[in-house]
């Protein structure tokens, strides 16, 4: 039980970036592989689903939540669910002029979403991942939400140094 209320304040909480991080530009080998899980994740849904992703976040969450509802993506096939969190970080992308970066600290090294002028990252790569693995409930909308939430408070936050 103490584990899994680790990792549920893990994934709830915002990271403030601290003085031991830095960000990179995304590699092309990031590139591959992201565009490399989102085609994944397409060809399951139009093989199991007959639908496609990229018809708009709406749809697009609408369709993550049942691959997972249908369990047609299960909790230990973290590429897949991966790939779920790319698609969100997407839209979250366009919608708020963020973009891709490699977030590396003491850690690891991660896929994250950098918003500007701010030291904060935010991270939808494994938001589902990491639900899943522990069979929580998802709900894609919320998620998504919650992400988008976090990006609306450090746009806002004004940096004291």
């Amino acid at each position: 039980m103490r584990f899994l209320t680790i990792v549920i304040l893990l994934i709830m909480a915002p990271l403030s970036i601290a003085d031991t991080w830095r960000t990179d530009p995304i590699t092309p080998m990031d590139e591959r592989y992201m565009d490399n899980s989102r085609k994944e994740l397409n060809d399951l849904a139009r093989i199991e689903l007959g639908r496609s992703f990229g018809e708009g976040r709406d749809s697009d969450l609408r369709l993550i939540q049942t691959l997972l509802d249908r369990k047609l993506v299960k909790g230990d096939q973290t590429a897949l669910l991966q790939g779920m969190g790319i698609i969100l970080g997407d839209h979250l992308r366009k919608e708020h002029n963020l973009k891709w970066v490699i977030f590396t600290d003491r850690v690891g090294r991660s896929r994250a979403l950098e918003v500007p002028f701010k030291d904060e990252a935010i991270f939808p790569v494994t938001q589902i991942s990491s639900r899943a693995a522990v069979g929580a409930e998802i709900d894609v909308k919320a998620i998504y939400e919650r992400l988008e939430g976090e990006i609306i408070r450090a746009k806002k936050k004004i940096i004291v140094r």
